[in-house]
């Protein structure tokens, strides 16, 4: 029986081909209510089907999808969006016609029960040590995760990684490993955010879906190559995820945008952003002209909008700020996280007026959402807390430490 584009059948079709290796969740749209499935196959393979329930139901439904073939390659790029779903809502799903049954789960509508994310950037340089910490942020249990730019370093690296084809190769490598340890421990799919790097894109003309290495070819967005956006739960997130002039000049029309999104999310309990370069940065020029670009272009509409938390990467570093608001330290300021040191080598912060806490160390952040306050941790490739600080909901502009960094670091 067909209902609204989908199929309601008693039973999910018999299994035929192996299941793929790359497989990865993401969001268009609505997190409450939506979930985007992709997954990889060969030419041979073109039926992209979705077969899904929610746990505890017995008839499956069947959602159909599109796919596209990647440039210069038999590989498809499967994409199937899942909509009417239950928010806080799990779900059992199987790709038509191949082995294995994944599970995921939908955001709540509200923090009835807290949210928890990760935000991390500067991934897959070094394959083992992005092991080790996938390790640690898939044994969080997060809802989803960010990754802020940088994801596979397959732009501007050809002396390091040579042999032909190695930009997707490292891409499917990253996507593999993805699927494989981003689980959590009762066996859901974490789904993933990409925001967009510099080693992630060749923006030599600032021509959206130029030289793009992939990127807009490999994840689903609610408009193709257009990279900065928001992500709504409810009333209690909106999360902007910025280009910071890779395929769009941080000026002009990116923020033109991000003033009306802001300015039209006023009342959301928590409004935060994840970007690529840094505006404070811990080991880069803080004249540089990107840092100067944020700071000029962005920084006042997060003072004037009340965000609780920018998560900046690219140093290759772990850092968090003081509150800054007009370039000065002011309690009423917004803080700057991050730094983007997931898969790499750390490099050492300088000693900067602005920083409040800093190391040279594998971190990525993972954010815990509360009705009365969020909280942001600092998390270490060793799994160690060395960092922490809440940030009160709806219009605060009070930021408070919980604790300091560790001495150790």
């Amino acid at each position: 029986m067909i209902v609204g584009g989908w199929s309601l059948i008693g039973a999910a079709p018999a299994a035929i081909a192996k299941a793929p290796s790359v497989l990865y969740l993401t969001w268009m749209h609505d997190p409450t209510t939506t979930m985007t499935v992709q997954w990889h196959t060969t030419t041979e393979d073109p039926v992209t089907q979705v077969y899904y329930r929610k746990v505890g139901e017995a008839e499956w439904r069947m959602q159909e999808g599109i796919y596209q073939q990647l440039p210069k390659t038999n590989l498809l790029v499967h994409t199937v969006e899942l909509d009417e779903l239950v928010p806080n809502g799990e779900y059992q799903f199987r790709l038509g016609g191949r082995k294995g049954e994944y599970r995921f789960r939908t955001l709540p509508d509200d923090l009835s029960r807290p949210v928890k994310f990760v935000i991390g950037g500067d991934a897959y340089f070094y394959l083992a040590t992005m092991r080790k910490m996938n390790a640690q942020i898939a044994s969080c249990d997060p809802d989803f995760v960010v990754v802020g730019g940088d994801i596979a370093y397959t732009n501007g690296r050809r002396a390091v990684f040579k042999g032909k084809g190695w930009e997707l190769k490292r891409w499917r490598t990253f996507l593999k490993e993805w699927k494989s340890q981003m689980v959590t421990s009762d066996g859901r799919l974490i789904p993933i955010m990409p925001v967009l790097g510099n080693h992630d894109i060749k923006a030599t003309t600032l021509k959206p879906m130029s030289h793009h290495f992939y990127f807009y070819d490999l994840f689903a967005m609610e408009e193709k190559g257009m990279p900065y956006r928001v992500l709504d739960a409810g009333n209690y997130l909106s999360l902007f995820l910025l280009d910071t002039g890779h395929s769009y000049n941080i000026g002009g029309q990116q923020t033109d945008w991000l003033k009306k999104t802001l300015s039209s999310r006023e009342n959301v309990a928590y409004k935060m952003a994840a970007y690529h370069i840094a505006g404070y940065p811990s080991v880069y020029p803080f004249k540089g002209s990107g840092p100067k670009r944020i700071r000029a272009e962005w920084s006042p509409l997060f003072e004037r909008y009340h965000l609780n938390v920018a998560f900046e990467h690219h140093n290759h570093a772990y850092k968090r700020t003081h509150p800054m608001k007009a370039s000065k330290i002011d309690p009423d300021g917004v803080i700057y996280m991050g730094d983007g040191s997931w898969g790499v080598t750390p490099r050492k912060p300088k000693h900067l007026w602005y920083l409040d806490a800093a190391a040279q160390v594998n971190a990525v952040c993972l954010v815990t959402l509360k009705p009365d306050a969020s909280q942001v941790e600092a998390l270490t490739i060793s799994g160690q807390v060395i960092d922490s600080v809440m940030t009160l909901p709806t219009q605060s502009m009070v930021a408070w430490n919980e604790g300091q960094l560790l001495e150790s670091y």
